[in-house]
């Protein structure tokens, strides 16, 4: 089932093995145990100077112009060879998507060839502290100026933000009712504005974790992307690619590979039988995404199959992370030091893109409906 793409592999693989880029991300994987893995900008810069990071967007925004199998092949082997993602995941998969699908024309010239780029990143603000994968208790408010919006609230848990230059930030808007989903909206919001405060978040993850505060940031019209009433559908239709679990599968087939690897090193794999099954299940997990890959690239992946890939998947890397702890220990495997990282960042796998008992929640809503997950388009 899957789209090997093999042509396009075989550029991300050759770009990766060239010696600067190699360079830039083993020392990211070699980073102190509590160190916080960077964004490889090198290693983005070039595959966008090749057209690798969104080959799926049209050549004149960045891409090649492939369907979005060539951008989910790309995602699951940068995962494989280790590449910190959230970058990527959050400026192509989730901004990107919003501004190519509902973003004016000046929009996505101003700002789709560079995230293509690789030379501008962009943060997603949408978790709050009181309201994370179900939106609908979002306090954020966009109130209505003279020339443009008056942003007010507090965003946390937003990724790469210290490295980005924009945010595509989600807030209330006055005439939801008392649907509050109704009435949100979604903004470009520049990070070096002076109401906008980051603040840095104590994590174990390996990629680092902000606050943002809105204090009053006023943006023109031009930051609104879309309707100021569609910000739930779109945010829905953003997060596609990143709900097929390409990304999850690829971290679980480079972590479980590595693990039996540094067990070999040590004269024989324990737990061969649980390595067995993980294996098996590495592999359906796979097929699983794929499927939802075909699907989501002609235009009827509903969100029932999109949450039970990307349910699985993350839940499946997450207990290869946790078996390498348990066989390897807390000192890991010098010779492969990312094994380690992975204990870090997989819990956070099961909440990045919607929480795994969302995702249960959308699966059982749709099967008691009679449903069948395969079949209504998102």
């Amino acid at each position: 089932m899957p789209v090997e793409n093999s042509d396009l592999r075989n550029e991300v693989r050759h770009l990766l093995a060239e010696p600067e880029l190699r360079e830039e991300l083993n020392g990211i994987w070699r980073t102190p145990p509590h160190g916080e893995c960077p964004v490889p900008r090198l290693t983005y810069r070039e595959l966008g100077r090749h057209g690798l990071l969104a080959p799926h967007w049209p050549p004149e925004y960045g891409g090649r112009g492939a369907d979005v199998s060539a951008g989910a092949a790309v995602a699951e082997e940068l995962a494989l060879h280790g590449v910190p993602d959230s970058a990527r995941v959050n400026t192509i998969d989730n901004a990107g998507t919003t501004l190519l699908t509902f973003g004016t024309e000046r929009q996505r010239r101003r700002h789709c060839p560079q995230m293509a780029a690789g030379r501008v990143v962009f943060s997603v603000l949408y978790t709050e502290p009181d309201a994370g994968s179900d939106l609908g208790g979002m306090a954020t408010r966009a109130e209505r100026t003279a020339d443009g919006w008056r942003l007010t609230g507090t965003k946390t848990w937003n990724a790469t933000t210290a490295d980005a230059r924009y945010g595509i930030c989600a807030a209330r808007v006055a005439g939801g009712g008392d649907n509050a989903y109704a009435a949100t909206a979604l903004f470009v919001v520049p990070l070096d504005h002076p109401a906008v405060r980051i603040e840095a978040l104590p994590t174990v993850n390996p990629e680092p974790f902000f606050t943002v505060h809105l204090d009053g940031a006023e943006v023109d019209d031009e930051a609104l992307i879309g309707s100021p009433d569609a910000g739930w559908s779109m945010l829905t239709e953003a997060l596609g690619l990143e709900r097929t679990g390409i990304c999850f599968a690829g971290r679980a087939r480079r972590w479980l590979d590595q693990l039996v690897r540094a067990l070999e090193a040590r004269g024989g794999p324990g737990g061969a039988q649980e390595l067995s099954r993980l294996d098996a299940e590495v592999t359906a997990a796979r097929l699983l995404g794929w499927r939802a890959v075909a699907d989501l690239s002609d235009g009827r992946l509903g969100a029932a199959a999109a949450a039970a890939a990307k349910w699985w998947n993350s839940e499946l890397a997450q207990r290869v992370a946790r078996l390498a702890w348990e066989l390897l220990g807390p000192q890991g495997s010098p010779a492969f030091p990312d094994l380690m990282v992975a204990v870090r960042e997989a819990p956070g796998l099961t909440l990045a893109a919607g929480t795994s008992e969302m995702q249960l929640s959308t699966v059982v809503t749709d099967l008691l409906d009679g449903g069948d997950p395969w079949e209504e388009p998102i």
